[in-house]
């Protein structure tokens, strides 16, 4: 996970190391090495406005400041850390959201189609399980996604509501959080993965959002998806109050999540690390740093 950007920030340190001949680094001297770690940036999936913020940081902790060859290390590291901490947050609580929610609790995932939202609302519901959950097949379009969301609660031994497929979404969205009601459980609404090109899909999708009214919207993007994921984002704004992040354990990259909260002003709350119900973890800013800088 995240090695190619942990490599990129090693390779910085060491580059500034070497041009370290004197006790203060000049512009001149770290100007060349900022580019060429911008581009790395780049290369990583990181947003060229983050990429830069990320830039000026580093030149204003290392130019004119009395730099050594043995404290270059804990000078980038303080001023990546400290940038990641204004770049991204991490300033959400499920647990809170849902405690401070009228009855029942609603929390719906929306996203691009393959980003992951299946699999998600079923790790939701083995977190949340010990609330008592219900699960909402809203997806009535993609072929077997009502199967594969009724799998996985067979597996987790937790109620699916599902309609035929091609039924209305909002009905779902509408019957789930009627059972969640009655039977005081938290209900979690899978919905169909769309574009917003595609015009019909997204009202369908504004529909089950005014019907349903939810207390948690998730917008779900897969690390993968690279840059592909800020658009995403600009699709959906407004429409989500915070985002995870699956195949976090397969992206050696990590632009995404440095590039997508900065982006769409809301926080990462949780990445997606693996197939097993408990992968998904809850996202800190400080042990992301940690991966990266360790």
């Amino acid at each position: 996970m995240l090695g190619n950007l942990k490599d990129s920030v090693k390779e910085f340190s060491s580059s500034v190391k070497s041009a370290v001949t004197e006790k203060q680094l000049d512009e001149e001297d770290v100007e060349p090495i900022l580019e060429d770690f911008r581009l790395k940036l780049l290369k990583n999936n990181v947003s060229l406005e983050v990429a830069q913020e990320i830039e000026e940081e580093m030149k204003q902790k290392l130019v004119g400041e009395e730099v050594g060859r043995n404290n270059v290390e804990d000078r980038v590291e303080e001023a990546f850390r400290n940038k990641i901490g204004e770049l991204v947050d991490d300033d959400f609580n499920l647990e809170k959201s849902i405690e401070g929610s009228d009855e029942p609790a609603t929390v719906f995932l929306i996203g691009f189609n393959g980003s992951g939202k299946t699999t998600t609302a079923a790790k939701l519901a083995d977190k949340l399980k010990h609330r008592g959950v219900v699960l909402g097949a809203g997806d009535t379009f993609r072929a077997a996604s009502i199967e594969q969301l009724q799998e996985h609660g067979e597996n987790l031994d937790v109620k699916v509501v599902a309609h035929e497929y091609e039924s209305d979404p909002a009905a779902v969205g509408y019957d789930t959080v009627e059972h969640a009601e009655k039977n005081g459980k938290v209900a979690i609404v899978d919905t169909a993965g769309r574009s917003h090109s595609d015009d019909n899909l997204m009202n369908e999708l504004e529909k089950m959002v005014d019907v349903n009214d939810p207390d948690v919207s998730f917008l779900v993007v897969d690390a993968l998806a690279g840059n592909d994921v800020l658009e995403q984002a600009d699709a959906y704004e407004g429409m989500f109050d915070a985002v995870i992040v699956t195949k976090m354990d397969v992206d050696e990259k990590g632009g995404a999540v440095l590039s997508l909260s900065h982006r769409s002003g809301k926080p990462i709350a949780f990445l997606g690390t693996g197939q097993d119900y408990a992968d998904l973890e809850e996202f800190d800013t400080e042990k992301f740093a940690d991966r990266i800088l360790d």
